[in-house]
């Protein structure tokens, strides 16, 4: 039985290295990490985020309610995420304590990386933080978070490198190029990922 096991194993092995011998590489749409970004948002999270303001530490909560993700080949090839969330906490300015609750919507540009067989957005810049309402505790966020884009930039890039946009499991190709991998080229509207 175990030979057996062996026989099927490099029959299988074989099979897939003449299928991979034919192409160097594959691609994945920006259609399809929308989806699997989509998908991984409407299950429930929990999105800690610490920001300093003048020696005081702002605890959030952040909860991505939608992302839209765009490739482009402008400047050597770059994502585009523009998020929409929701973000609770409390602040403190001018000696008072502030519960809000509002939405925060900034817009980045990143690289992406491959890790096993999981893609990642990588040393994102944010472009545009936007504060929606017009509430006092709104005008308050709006003109901390002006002093706190460092901040909020780092803790963008500690969600992504724990948050794969894309794993590669959709097929038994896609399983098996993603140890393969050896290069991603952002092309217009999808990741070419070379093979070998």
């Amino acid at each position: 039985m175990i030979s057996y096991i062996r026989v099927l194993s490099a029959l299988l092995l074989v099979s897939i290295s003449v299928l991979l011998a034919g192409c160097n590489s594959f691609r994945v749409s920006e259609d399809d990490v929308n989806k699997e970004v989509a998908k991984h948002l409407s299950q429930p999270q929990q999105n800690q985020i610490q920001l300093t303001v003048d020696k005081n530490t702002l605890n959030l909560d952040l909860v991505v309610t939608s992302a839209h993700i765009d490739f482009t080949v402008r400047d050597g090839g770059l994502v585009l995420v523009d998020l929409i969330s929701k973000m609770t906490g409390t602040l403190t300015a001018f000696g008072q304590q502030f519960s809000l609750t509002t939405k925060v919507n900034p817009s980045f540009e990143s690289g992406v990386r491959i890790e096993e067989d999981r893609l990642y957005l990588v040393a994102p810049k944010i472009t545009k933080i936007e504060v929606e309402g017009s509430s006092f505790n709104d005008k308050i966020l709006r003109s901390t978070l002006g002093s706190l884009h460092d901040d909020f930039e780092k803790a963008l890039v500690q969600y992504f490198d724990k948050h794969p946009v894309y794993v590669l499991d959709h097929s038994p190709f896609e399983k098996t190029a993603a140890s393969l991998v050896k290069d991603i080229i952002i092309k217009e509207d999808s990741l070419e990922l070379s093979l070998f």
